[in-house]
């Protein structure tokens, strides 16, 4: 009888871990010569949820046929942001997150999301620094004649600027975007998004 039980609770907690896993299918992110870091993302999440993600870390848009909920009044410091998918719980950096830059978009899920915090000190406090396992870098102090603060590559997507070996007139606007896939795709900004 024992053992029965044991197997029940098994199934039933793998079922629940299942219901809750989300899966990242695919990322644009969008950069532009005018602004430096990213401009905007737009998320694929479990094959039918589209989330559209600003630049500062906001959540802009989520075209899903599931309910979208957000937080009320009762939690200041995120009231008015969107709280869940469906199922899938949103969180949001806050005043227990010492280090880290506060409402920003913190997680979808199980789906994390990471910022440069006062720990990385050769890249700007607050850029995007990874989200899930797709990793995000920055040309930085380090890359005397390139822009400062553009991106560098955004998992095996790799961007560069015409730098300082270059026609001054042109620094810093991009130059090429190689290394594109299905999953994680880099795009130049065009426009307003949302």
């Amino acid at each position: 009888m024992l053992y029965k039980r044991t197997v029940l609770l098994l199934l039933f907690l793998g079922l629940s871990f299942i219901s809750v896993s989300q899966t990242l299918n695919s990322a644009n992110f969008k950069i532009s010569d005018k602004r430096k870091g990213i401009n905007f993302i737009d998320l694929i999440v479990n094959s039918d949820i589209l989330i559209g993600i600003s630049g500062d870390g906001d959540i802009s848009y989520v075209d899903a046929e599931k309910d979208v909920e957000y937080y009320d009044g009762s939690d200041k410091e995120k009231a008015g942001k969107v709280k869940a998918i469906g199922n899938i719980q949103i969180d949001y950096y806050d005043s227990y997150d010492i280090n880290d830059p506060k409402g920003k978009l913190k997680s979808i899920g199980n789906i994390k999301v990471v910022y440069n915090n006062s720990f990385d000190i050769h890249d700007k406090f607050g850029t995007l620094k990874s989200i899930g396992a797709v990793s995000v870098k920055y040309y930085n102090t380090f890359d005397i004649h390139d822009p400062e603060g553009q991106v560098k590559s955004i998992g095996n997507v790799n961007v560069t600027y015409y730098n300082s070996f270059d026609d001054k007139e042109l620094f810093g606007r991009i130059k090429s975007i190689k290394g594109n896939s299905k999953s994680v795709y880099v795009t130049k900004f065009r426009g307003r998004q949302y």
